[in-house]
């Protein structure tokens, strides 16, 4: 337990002296290809390969909805998203850090976002702040937040 304590106070402590607007950073191959993926994924309204991408206690916290937690929980909101919208959005890799089995990235995603029942499309973009866990020599995603990044 301790253990984990520390890694969290590690990487929370890798988060705050990160220089804000620093250049970009060299994102490790294994955290592009989870984000190539889930863009991928998410283009395709892949349920399966989007909660796969996550650990077993992953998180994805959308804004305005409450967050989703655990394979079922991510299961069902990624269907009730996919019922409602098609979303078709690119990210751009800004930034990450890795201590251990722990990691992070910050993105950008910028895209469409169509509502199915009116046919309504309009431009999108979120920042991105990505946890990622290594679990038996795999990274998967422990906790996904997004936010808008354009005002209402």
């Amino acid at each position: 337990m301790r253990s984990g304590f520390s890694r969290r106070v590690a990487l929370l402590a890798v988060l705050s002296v990160a220089p804000v607007g620093a250049a970009r950073a060299e994102v490790p191959a294994e955290f592009r290809q989870i984000l190539d993926t889930y863009a991928k994924a998410l283009d395709g309204n892949d349920v399966e390969t989007l909660v796969g991408l996550f650990g077993a206690n992953g998180v994805f916290m959308p804004e305005d909805m409450p967050a989703a937690v655990g394979h079922d929980a991510l299961r069902a909101t990624y269907r009730n998203l996919f019922a409602t919208l098609k979303v078709g959005l690119r990210f751009d890799l800004q930034d990450s850090g890795q201590s251990g089995d722990l990691g992070w990235v910050r993105a950008a995603s910028t895209g469409k976002v169509k509502v199915l029942s009116t046919g309504a499309e309009s431009e999108h973009a979120y920042h991105l702040l990505i946890v990622l866990r290594r679990d038996s020599g795999v990274w998967k995603i422990g906790n996904y937040l997004y936010a808008s990044s354009r005002s209402k």
